[in-house]
C-alpha cells in the first residue's frame, strides 16, 4: 500500500511541476521569428527617359524637316506630275537610311508640343507627311513604317475618300497605327480664288468632317497646292487650325510663322542618299 501511495505522489509532483513550467513558458501558436532580417523591398524606380531625347529650352528651339510625299507607287509612263511619284521600293529606301542615320518619325502634334511645350522630342526628329490620300499611303507607305514603328501625317482631301482613294476602314487603321489626319480641304480647290463664304467652307467643314467621321483633333492643316495668300492664313486660323504647312522648301522650326510652315518635297528623282544629302544642306 505504500508503494502505491509513493508513486501516486511521484506522479502528482510531476504533474504540478509540468504545470508550472508551462506557466512560466506559454507554447505560442504563431511561427518563430527568422533572426535573419527579412530585406526591405527595393523602392520603385522611375522610368528611365529616353536615352538622346530633348526637352525643355533645347526643344523649343530645335528644327524639324517635315517631308511631304504624294503618291507612293512607281509612276506610269506618260502620267501628269510624274515628279510626285515616288517608287515604293525607293520609299522604303528612303525610310531605312533615314532610321539609320539616326532620324526618328513623329506627329506635327508632336512637334508643335516641343516647339511651345517643351517637348520632349527625339534627338533627331522628322515629320513624313503625305498630301491628298492615295490608296498608296495605306498599301505601301503604311507597311514600310509600321516596320519602323513610324508613324505618318496625312493631310486628307475629303473627297478623295472612298473609290480610287482610301476607305474610311483604311483610314482607321492608319490612325490606329498612329498616323496623324489632318485637312486638306473638301476638294482641293486653289483657296486664293475662291469668295469668303467658299473659303471658309472648304476649312472649316473639311476639319468638322475628319472630327466627326473619326474622331481626331485635325489640329493642323496644308494649302493644296501651296496655294495662300495672307487671306487664306486668316481664314486658316478662323477655322481653328493651330498652323498650316505650306510647300515652300525648308526645314519647319518655331520661329516660322504658324500658318507658313515649311516642307521638303520628296521628288520621282531622289534618292535615299540625295534626300540625306538635301537634308544636310538644309540643316535638317
Amino acid at each position: 500500500m505504500w508503494l502505491r501511495r509513493a508513486i501516486a505522489v511521484s506522479a502528482l509532483v510531476l504533474v504540478t511541476l509540468a504545470v508550472a513550467i508551462v506557466a512560466l513558458h506559454p507554447v505560442s501558436s504563431a511561427p518563430a521569428t527568422s533572426l535573419t532580417p527579412t530585406p526591405t523591398p527595393a523602392p520603385h524606380k522611375k522610368a528611365k527617359r529616353v536615352v538622346g531625347e530633348i526637352a525643355g529650352a533645347k526643344a523649343r528651339r530645335m528644327r524639324v524637316p517635315i517631308l511631304m510625299y504624294h503618291v507612293i507607287s512607281k509612276a506610269p509612263v506618260g502620267v501628269a506630275n510624274a515628279e510626285l511619284w515616288v517608287d515604293e521600293d525607293v520609299f522604303a529606301e528612303q525610310m531605312r537610311a533615314l532610321h539609320a542615320a539616326g532620324y526618328e518619325a513623329i506627329t506635327l502634334q508632336q512637334a508643335w508640343d516641343g516647339w511651345e511645350r517643351g517637348g520632349p522630342l527625339p534627338r533627331k526628329p522628322i515629320v513624313l507627311s503625305f498630301d491628298d490620300g492615295y490608296l498608296s499611303h495605306y498599301t505601301h507607305a503604311k507597311p514600310v513604317l509600321r516596320e519602323l514603328g513610324w508613324p505618318g501625317v496625312l493631310y486628307l482631301t475629303i473627297k478623295a475618300i472612298g473609290p480610287g482613294g482610301l476607305t474610311e476602314r483604311q483610314l482607321r487603321s492608319l490612325i490606329k497605327a498612329g498616323w496623324e489626319l489632318d485637312s486638306h480641304t473638301l476638294s482641293h480647290p486653289d483657296l486664293t480664288t475662291l469668295d469668303d463664304a467658299t473659303l471658309a467652307r472648304e476649312l472649316s467643314h473639311s476639319r468638322r468632317e475628319l472630327q466627326r467621321r473619326f474622331g481626331v483633333p485635325a489640329n493642323f492643316f496644308a494649302y493644296p497646292a501651296g496655294r495662300y495668300d495672307a487671306r487664306v492664313q486668316a481664314a486658316a486660323e478662323a477655322a481653328g487650325y493651330t498652323a498650316a504647312a505650306t510647300v515652300e522648301e525648308g526645314i519647319a522650326s518655331q520661329r516660322d510663322d504658324p500658318f507658313a510652315l515649311h516642307r521638303v518635297r520628296v521628288n520621282a528623282s531622289d534618292t535615299a542618299d540625295s534626300l540625306l544629302t538635301r537634308l544636310a544642306a538644309a540643316g535638317g
